[in-house]
């Protein structure tokens, strides 16, 4: 069987699923946007270093290409050159004064490494700083011969001539080489390419160095300086390889390509540090929601177990259980409190009243079966008196008997149920000739009454009481003719039955407390039982109303629903009379 689960645990639940959804929701949107954030602020930052760090090795490569360039325009210098190609002194003189001469710019350019002139007779002049003079041949040639397009008809060129390192006399280093044209001052000719090595910490000191910045200078697919010398060498499709927000830019001047790589330790890092604190936020923002759910609830849930426990006490039939008002609970909860109040007060009574009922029904059970001897033995013994009155030659005496023994059976077979109109005009017909006998005076009846209504049923003896009140308080006493007419007409679904006397008529007290149904008073009891039955057999929809005109007239107007499929609505030409005789 399926367990069933209370409220507060359906409640529980629901409240925290709807503080879930918009805190989930608030989660995924914060981190979208510190996504963003962080992207763009990486973004900035990376433009801004790469924007950095070419305008330094612009400044580096412009230092040193100024410098080329006023070495080559250097009186001493060119006089010196033009001295070599023309062999206007020995060779060894000539020689020595330029390879002073490139000992002298060398010392000059800071991180220089060597110096090399090329001449266009291809005679060639070395400056080798660790050694400290011109050599012949060493690394500086080496270098020359590995860089391609020097002699193109450039003033102004770059090379990083091999990616390993060069063995000089101070130890080993990458050098990258910058060429400057040597033009004649006379004729504007080429004369020769004027070289200065240089140490590739010059292009290092260039690239941004902080944490968790890594980058490198690449010529091609070879890497020629970087933040970290063991790059050097490398490939920067694999060094760019990794957890990394990867941006480049190529310098103009050379055409090396600058890249930077941004760790993204610390993005991830600041995204799941911001995500562990929006977890730890919806936590607490729920245990906080469930810790006042279940406060907030917990009279709510009191007072729905008090109802509920007063509604299985009721069921198990104890209606004297009650459910106490709490102030502190939802007023709808408290008017179902109330409602349950009234509905077991009323249940108890109503239990009470069926109880009496079923008693007095007992009772008048019991009584039925005593009294059924009673009508058989007045039966015969009318029916003696009879007998007795025609050997008498008593007719007149005979015709009251017979008429009484016929009402009486009448009344008893049957009680209670309904019959037709005619069978009621006919008995009432009986009654009042039993009446006149002891009035002593002959009472009229006149009925006005069409033959379909005579037709319908109406339930018996509803019309005795007030013909009965008729000869007994508007004829006694009355002089002249006494007369009762009966009228009966349909009207808007109802079966309107007029009863009027001519005789004494009714005081306004008298004619106000019939008219008022709630009064009950012993001096009309027959009235109070039509008003009874009728209450009983048509619910509220029968009533009376009572009319008089004292010292003339008394009447009643009965009005009863006409059962369906019995009748059409009758258009009457006296419908609406209340008085007079036709």
């Amino acid at each position: 069987m399926k367990k069933e689960r209370s409220f507060q645990r359906k409640l529980l639940p629901i409240i925290l699923l709807l503080a879930a959804v918009p805190l989930f929701l608030f989660s995924i949107l914060a981190l979208v946007s510190l996504r963003s954030i962080l992207i763009d602020r990486y973004q900035d930052q990376v433009d801004s270093d790469l924007d950095q760090t070419e305008k330094l090795l612009n400044i580096t490569l412009d230092r040193y290409r100024d410098a080329l360039a006023a070495a080559g325009t250097d009186e001493k210098f060119c006089l010196a050159v033009q001295k070599v190609l023309e062999g206007q002194e020995p060779e060894a003189e000539s020689r020595g004064e330029v390879e002073e001469l490139l000992g002298r710019i060398c010392r000059q350019s800071t991180e220089a490494a060597g110096m090399t002139l090329v001449l266009e007779n291809g005679d060639s002049f070395y400056y080798d700083v660790s050694a400290a003079s011109g050599p012949e041949g060493g690394w500086m040639e080496e270098a020359m011969a590995a860089c391609e397009g020097w002699k193109e008809d450039t003033d102004f060129s770059f090379c990083c001539p091999v990616p390993d390192e060069i063995q000089t006399g101070t130890g080993s280093i990458h050098i990258f080489g910058v060429f400057c044209r040597i033009v004649s001052p006379v004729d504007g000719e080429r004369e020769g390419t004027l070289v200065v090595w240089l140490d590739e910490k010059v292009l290092r000191n260039t690239l941004a160095g902080e944490d968790g910045i890594r980058s490198f200078i690449s010529d091609g697919d070879i890497v020629i300086s970087a933040t970290d010398p063991g790059d050097i060498g490398g490939k920067p499709e694999e060094l760019s390889r990794g957890d990394y927000y990867v941006q480049s830019m190529i310098q103009e001047d050379t055409g090396w390509k600058i890249t930077e790589l941004y760790s993204l330790e610390m993005y991830h890092y600041t995204l799941f540090s911001q995500l562990a604190f929006e977890v730890l936020i919806a936590v607490a923002v729920m245990v906080i929601l469930a810790v006042m759910a279940y406060l907030m609830s917990v009279p709510l849930v009191r007072s729905v177990r008090n109802i509920a426990g007063a509604m299985a006490a009721a069921r198990e039939g104890d209606f004297s259980v009650r459910v106490e008002e709490n102030p502190k609970s939802p007023y709808e909860l408290n008017r179902i409190a109330e409602g349950f109040n009234d509905m077991a007060e009323q249940t108890g009574r109503l239990i009470v009243q069926l109880k009496q009922s079923a008693e007095e029904q007992k009772n008048a059970e019991l009584q039925a079966l005593e009294a059924q001897i009673d009508p058989h033995f007045l039966y015969n013994t009318l029916d003696t008196i009879n007998w007795k009155a025609i050997e008498k030659n008593e007719m007149e005496i005979s015709e009251m008997v017979g008429a009484l023994a016929d009402i009486l059976r009448y009344s008893v077979i049957n009680a209670g149920e309904e019959s037709s109109i005619r069978s009621e005009l006919y008995w009432l017909e009986q009654y009042v000739l039993l009446q006149q006998e002891k009035l002593g005076k002959e009472i009229k009846i006149k009925v006005e009454a069409s033959e379909r209504i005579q037709n319908m049923r109406i339930h018996k003896l509803l019309l005795q009481p007030f013909v009965e009140n008729s000869i007994r308080y508007g004829f006694r006493g009355k002089e002249g003719e006494c007369c009762l007419y009966i009228r009966m007409t349909c009207e808007d679904g109802f079966l309107h039955i007029l009863l009027e006397d001519n005789g004494r008529g009714m005081d306004e007290e008298t004619l106000d407390r019939l008219n008022d149904g709630t009064q009950t008073w012993s001096g009309h009891v027959g009235v109070e039982n039509v008003r009874k039955r009728l209450r009983l057999y048509y619910s509220e929809q029968a009533y009376l109303h009572f009319e008089s005109r004292q010292g003339e007239s008394a009447s009643v107007h009965i009005y009863v629903p006409i059962p369906e499929g019995e009748g059409d609505t009758y258009e009457d030409r006296d419908r609406g009379r209340r008085g007079g005789h036709p």
